[in-house]
C-alpha cells in the first residue's frame, strides 16, 4: 500500500508539474508584443562634387642646379677664398691649387716652340736656297750644260729641302699645341664659379691635397630651388606631371603654398621607391637647399557623390554606405573614387545615390549594426 500510494504522489506532481507549464506558455502566447524601438542615427546628405585624394610625404630640398666644383689635376691646396652662404658670381675666383710644376711645364713648352721656330725658319731658307739652285740647273740643263744625273741630284735636294721644311712645319704645330695644353693644365690651378650662386658647402682647407674627382666645394645656383620626394612604387603610377601638390616648408611660420609636380622619374630605386620632383622657380624664405619640407600630393581625384568619410563601412567584402528610406535602413554597397580628410567621392554599385539624399554617420562598429531594412529615426547634423 505504501508504494502505491508513492506512485500516485509522484503521478499527482507531473501531472501538476505539465499543466503549470501550459498555463505559462498560453500566457506567454497571449502577452502583447513589443515594438522594436527605432534606431536613433545622425544623417547628412549627399552631395554633388569633386574630391582630390592626397598622401603626405617628407620631401628634400636640393638646388634647382648644384654642383660639386672638384679640380681636374691632383696638386696641394694653397688657398680657398670663400666659405658657407658667401655669394659667388660666375668666373669668380674660389680657390688656388700649387701652380709650379705647371709652371714648368709651360715654361718647357714655350723654350720648345721657340727650338722649334728657329728650326722652321733654318728649313724655310735652306728649301728657299736649294729651290733656287734648282732653278739654275734646270737652266742648265736645258742648255746640255750639265748632265742628267747632275740635274737629277739637284732635284732630289730641292725635295729634300722640301721635306724638311713641311717636318719643321709639323713640329713647330705639335709644339704650339703642347704649348697650348700646358698652359690649360695651369688654369687649372685657379678654381671659378661655374655660375652665380651660393656656397653651400666647403670641403677643402688650404695644406689639402685635391684630387680629380674630389669636391672642394659644392656651389647652389642663384634662384629656385627642386623638392624631391620618395613614393611608394604603387602609388607611382597615379602620379603625373602637373599634379597637384601643396609644399609646407619646415621653418616656423612658413604658410603652406600650392605646386605642381614637375617630373616622374620612370624608374624605381632600389629601395623599391620612386621619385618625382616639384620645381619652386621662384627663392622661397622657407626652403633652403639641403633642408626638408611637407608635401601633399594628389594621388587621385574624382568626380560624383560626395559622402562624410565616417559615412563610409569598409569591409574586406567592400565599401558600403547607408541610407534612411521611408524610416528604414537601405544599404548601398559603393566604390571610393577618392577622399581627403573628411569627404569621399563614391560610385554606387548597381544603384543611384542621388544628391540630397541622406546617409548615416557613424563609428563603423555602429554602422555595421544597421541591416537591411532596419527602423531608424533620423537625427540630421
Amino acid at each position: 500500500m505504501k508504494r502505491v500510494a508513492g506512485l500516485l504522489v509522484l503521478v499527482l506532481v507531473v501531472v501538476g508539474m505539465v499543466v503549470l507549464h501550459l498555463v505559462r506558455v498560453r500566457e506567454k502566447t497571449a502577452a502583447p508584443l513589443l515594438e522594436k524601438i527605432p534606431a536613433a542615427v545622425r544623417v547628412v546628405p549627399v552631395t554633388e562634387g569633386r574630391v582630390a585624394e592626397t598622401r603626405h610625404f617628407l620631401g628634400d630640398v636640393i638646388g634647382a642646379d648644384e654642383a660639386e666644383v672638384a679640380p681636374r689635376i691632383m696638386a696641394a691646396v694653397v688657398e680657398v677664398r670663400v666659405r658657407e652662404q658667401d655669394r659667388v658670381r660666375k668666373g669668380q675666383l674660389l680657390a688656388r691649387l700649387d701652380p709650379r710644376e705647371l709652371e714648368d711645364a709651360v715654361a718647357a713648352a714655350e723654350a720648345a716652340l721657340a727650338a722649334a721656330r728657329e728650326g722652321e725658319a733654318a728649313a724655310e731658307t735652306a728649301w728657299a736656297a736649294q729651290r733656287d739652285a734648282t732653278a739654275r740647273d734646270r737652266v742648265l740643263y736645258e742648255n746640255d750644260a750639265i748632265s742628267r744625273e747632275q740635274w737629277d741630284r739637284s732635284r732630289a735636294r730641292e725635295d729634300a729641302a722640301r721635306a724638311a721644311l713641311e717636318a719643321a712645319r709639323a713640329r713647330r704645330v705639335a709644339a704650339e699645341r703642347e704649348l697650348d695644353r700646358a698652359r690649360t693644365r695651369l688654369s687649372y690651378a685657379e678654381i671659378r664659379a661655374p655660375f652665380d650662386g651660393v656656397v653651400a658647402a666647403r670641403l677643402a682647407d688650404p695644406g689639402d691635397l685635391a684630387v680629380p674627382g674630389r669636391p672642394l666645394l659644392r656651389l647652389v645656383r642663384d634662384g629656385g630651388v627642386r623638392v624631391r620626394v620618395a613614393v611608394p612604387e604603387e602609388l607611382l603610377t597615379r602620379i603625373s606631371k602637373g599634379s597637384p601638390a601643396v609644399l609646407t616648408p619646415a621653418a616656423p611660420g612658413a604658410e603652406p603654398f600650392t605646386a605642381a609636380v614637375s617630373r616622374v622619374f620612370p624608374a624605381v630605386a632600389p629601395d623599391r621607391l620612386g621619385r618625382v620632383e616639384i620645381d619652386v622657380p621662384a627663392a622661397h624664405p622657407g626652403l633652403v637647399s639641403g633642408g626638408s619640407c611637407g608635401v601633399d600630393l594628389a594621388v587621385a581625384e574624382g568626380d560624383g557623390p560626395v559622402v562624410p568619410v565616417d559615412a563610409l563601412l569598409e569591409q574586406p567584402r567592400g565599401a558600403f554606405v547607408v541610407t534612411v528610406r521611408d524610416g528604414k535602413a537601405h544599404v548601398v554597397p559603393v566604390r571610393v573614387l577618392a577622399r581627403d580628410g573628411s569627404r569621399a567621392v563614391v560610385e554606387p554599385k548597381g544603384e543611384t545615390l542621388a544628391a540630397g539624399e541622406k546617409v548615416v554617420t557613424a563609428r563603423p562598429s555602429r554602422l555595421a549594426l544597421l541591416v537591411e531594412g532596419a527602423p531608424v529615426q533620423e537625427i540630421e547634423r
